[in-house]
């Protein structure tokens, strides 16, 4: 096995002549080697499928080689014999690559080749290129299979393997394992500010942003913000390291390679997280635009002068700034910047921008700041909580770093996830505390009281100190009271406020304090925990608070309990029929029927809306569901102001479905989810699902007798489903690939049956009108767009409809150009052209349509 001859073949993208190729894979008796490596495979057969496991297994190893530094794949070799010719499947080159473009949203460099010997037997070989300059890593854009969507793969020896931090400089900084002395890049960054200093955790994604910002955008500036505790100075200092240290052949956009690498801070104050304290940085690079210009000077090596530095005027120091840009290609990250807005300050973004945008040579900054840039949304990228994978890592690397013990499943996976938001900072200090705790759980109870109240005034009191009115604090306070989620009407309620100053209040607290949930009719406000133990620290300094802790609880007053008789019987009938059971033993049905139809059942029992949902569920649980009962239970319930168990209603629901009879109570059902407040998120984008499914087999038996109706329910239906595969895809739900084949089918139907109408210009107005709506992601409509302008163009048109067509066809265009309602970029793109190309069409067929009529005359 020669390595070198492979790697040549991937740096100049061609494959050998047969001899060569031979020669390299072939040990002295002849068989394949059974040793593969990091830049080539062997595969038995080309696949069969494009969409089963094993092409997902061939596109994952084609993302990772092409991640990576280019790699082969050798078709036909037998795992055991290590011989060639057993690949029996006829390749398609163009179907390959069109199923790989469609998986991945742009298609990387390969080459085919197929090679003949009569001793070791035929193989197909495929080159993989390494990805170019400018160019983002690659990853599944859904799921195939096994492997989920939005993984970045890399290869490792002879593995594919998902990206670690320990991968980042060849992933991101095209690093190649060869370079052992790689040359670091001028400038200056300080001390890792981690507690965690041996190794970076996860934020995979992030990083991936970053660095399509530096090689792909033309914009100057980019804004990492998110929550106190979320990690973002870490995260820019490591992009800042790898960018530093590794990216001497990273080019920024406009083909610059990087001179310099420049972190700066203004960060006032640090916490110890060991200790539990805040103290005053020392470190502080600047305070005001005159020492952040002064200290980019300084760290980027333009002037040693100190004293010059020191003395020279803002105008001065500018001067030096655009000559400096004007010479150098920097990446300045200044971090914590609203350290400074929130006070007032002005740090010199804009001079700063201004020049980044006129220099000679292309430099790019990254600003650190806790809320989201209102004038720059676009152009920011969030810093969420740690995701599942990250989290698990992130605390194995806590306790390891603190050397305690593990904390049980049940603690890390549910009590330290809430607690803490999956904040960086705050899973640190909770498992720091348990070095003098007794027990995890003692650890969390100390956090909760006065030992946590330094964390959270370090995450939360500099955005409190400076909201502008006292009204968004109480709306806060109002919050912290509420044992559930509050809408806009019952925060109105309770603080006696108009409308336009909730609003505002609102809008002030949004990205810092609130969680949102917006899949129901109404957007839902709550505060996660950390939150709200902040603000219960603070509420009884405020102005007027003690009249608001009395409204608020004047309003929860209606709130039911229900009475421990009936909750004892519910017990029994989720032990006959556990809820997550489909079905369940006739015997059981029977015997939980007779424990909730016991006649001698006092009214305090019967009339509690809580055992009626019970009731409700049990009658729903039959094979043959007893339905009138079971409406009538659940209704009860909801006139009494009751909100059942989701659970309940899910059978509920299951079992209306299964009547085959559509007389509107699916809809209700879901409705009555969808308008609650104490059902979850993940419950109520489940239940827009099934509304829309709903909606979608009522049309199917309106369109003969009723198409109207019809049409109108499969359009509410297409818009639900759009809405529900956003929610999926925002949410990293495993659910979002069957809401897409929903959404995407029901597109053939609607789009299909408009476009072959007399009145074909209404596909478009539906199109338009989901892109004015953009409540959901449109990338599964893709494909019945093209399907749909297809029919149009085929189908013969009086002058009229076709004029009235591409009229309408603009105006969706327009509608479908923002970014925002794609997923997939290289989707927006396709559609936009195609529609384009669709123009075209109808131009040249409203030619010919008028022709004959011209020569008549």
């Amino acid at each position: 096995m020669n390595p070198q001859n492979v790697a040549a073949w991937c740096a100049t993208g061609s494959l050998p002549e047969s001899g060569e190729l031979y020669a390299t894979f072939l040990k002295e008796d002849g068989l394949f080697d059974d040793a593969e490596g990091g830049q080539w495979d062997f595969k038995e057969a080309w696949p069969f499928s494009l969409s089963d496991d094993y092409f997902g297994g061939i596109a994952r190893l084609v993302c990772a080689f092409a991640n990576s530094h280019g790699g082969v794949i050798v078709f036909g070799v037998h795992d055991k014999k290590r011989t060639g010719g057993h690949n029996k499947v006829k390749w398609n080159i163009d179907r390959f690559n069109s199923a790989i473009q469609q998986l991945l949203g742009s298609l990387p460099q390969m080459t085919l080749k197929s090679y003949q010997n009569d001793d070791a037997g035929s193989v197909d070989v495929l080159l993989v290129k390494p990805r170019q300059m400018g160019l983002p890593p690659f990853r599944f854009n859904k799921q195939v299979g096994k492997y989920r969507a939005n993984i970045l793969w890399v290869r490792v020896g002879h593995e594919v393997r998902s990206a670690e931090p320990a991968h980042y400089p060849v992933l991101f900084c095209r690093a190649h394992p060869t370079d052992v002395e790689s040359t670091a890049l001028d400038g200056s960054i300080p001390p890792s500010p981690a507690t965690l200093k041996q190794r970076f955790v996860g934020r995979t994604e992030v990083l991936d942003r970053l660095f399509q910002w530096l090689e792909a955008s033309d914009e100057p500036r980019t804004f990492l913000h998110g929550k106190g505790g979320s990690g973002k100075t870490t995260i820019a200092y490591e992009f800042a390291r790898l960018v530093k240290e590794h990216g001497e052949n990273l080019r920024a956009f406009g083909g610059e390679y990087l001179d310099a690498v420049i972190f700066v801070s203004a960060k006032e104050k640090s916490l110890l997280v060991a200790e539990a304290r805040v103290i005053e940085t020392e470190t502080r690079d600047f305070s005001d635009e005159k020492e952040l210009l002064r200290s980019i000077l300084h760290y980027g090596g333009w002037t040693m002068d100190e004293e010059y530095l020191s003395n020279a005027t803002v105008d001065q120091l500018r001067s030096d700034i655009k000559d400096y840009l004007n010479i150098n290609s920097v990446l300045l990250v200044i971090d914590d910047i609203d350290t400074l807005t929130t006070k007032g300050v002005d740090p010199g973004s804009d001079f700063l921008y201004r020049t980044l945008c006129r220099a000679a040579r292309h430099s790019k900054v990254v600003y650190t700041l806790r809320n989201a840039p209102s004038q720059s949304l676009t152009n920011a990228v969030e810093v969420p909580g740690l995701s599942d994978d990250d989290y698990e890592l992130f605390v194995d690397e806590c306790v390891e770093h603190f050397k305690v013990p593990q904390p049980s499943s049940e603690f890390r996976k549910k009590k330290l996830s809430d607690l803490s938001e999956r904040r960086p900072l705050v899973i640190e200090s909770v498992i720091a505390l348990r070095r003098t705790a007794g027990n995890y759980d003692q650890a969390m109870e100390l956090f909760q009281q006065q030992t946590g109240d330094a964390i959270r005034d370090y995450v939360f009191l500099r955005e409190w100190d400076a909201l502008s009115t006292n009204t968004s604090r109480l709306l806060l306070a109002a919050l912290s009271e509420f044992n559930e989620p509050a809408g806009f009407r019952d925060l109105q309620s309770v603080l006696q406020y108009e409308p336009s100053a909730v609003n505002d209040a609102i809008g002030a607290v949004r990205e810092m304090f609130l969680q949102i949930d917006e899949a129901g009719s109404d957007a839902l406000y709550a505060l996660a925990p950390l939150t709200r133990a902040f603000v219960k620290s603070k509420r009884s300094q405020l102005v007027g608070y003690g009249l608001l802790h009395e409204r608020v609880k004047a309003f929860r007053r209606h709130v039911a309990v229900s009475n421990p008789r009936a909750a004892n019987i519910a017990t029994q009938i989720e032990r006959l029929l556990p809820p997550r059971y489909q079905s369940h033993q006739t015997e059981r049905l029977n015997e939980a029927y007779r424990l909730v139809t016991d006649k001698n059942l006092p009214p305090f029992v019967t009339e509690d809306p809580f055992f009626r949902t019970v009731l409700g569920y049990v009658c729903a649980s039959f094979a043959q569901a007893r339905l009138p009962q079971a409406r009538a239970s659940f209704e009860y319930a909801f006139n009494m102001k009751f909100e059942p168990d989701y659970r309940y209603l899910r059978v509920w629901f299951q079992a209306e479905k299964g009547s085959g009879v559509n007389d509107g109570w699916c809809l209700k059902i879901s409705d009555y989810v969808l308008q609650g407040k104490r059902y979850e998120e993940r419950d109520k984008m489940e239940m827009i699902g099934r509304k829309a499914t709903s909606l979608y087999a009522r049309a199917q038996e309106r369109l003969t007798t009723d198409p109207s109706d019809a049409l109108k329910d499969l359009r509410e239906a297409l818009r639900l489903h759009l809405r529900a595969y956003k929610l999926y895809c925002t949410a990293g739900d495993i659910r979002a690939e069957n809401s897409e084949r929903y959404a995407r089918s029901t597109g053939f139907q609607l789009l299909n049956t408009l476009a072959k109408s007399t009145v074909p210009w209404e596909f478009l107005e539906v199109i338009e009108s989901i892109g004015r709506a953009g409540d959901g992601y449109v990338d599964p409509l893709e494909d019945p767009i093209s399907e749909a302008a297809a029919f149009v163009v085929k189908n013969p048109q009086k002058v009229e409809a076709v004029s009235r067509t591409r009229q309408r066809l603009r105006s969706a265009i327009d509608a479908l150009s923002n970014e925002k309602h794609w997923l997939s970029q290289s989707a927006r793109e396709r559609t936009a052209s195609r529609l384009k190309h669709f123009d075209k069409e109808l131009e040249e067929k409203l030619r010919s349509l008028r022709q004959p009529a011209l020569a008549s005359r």
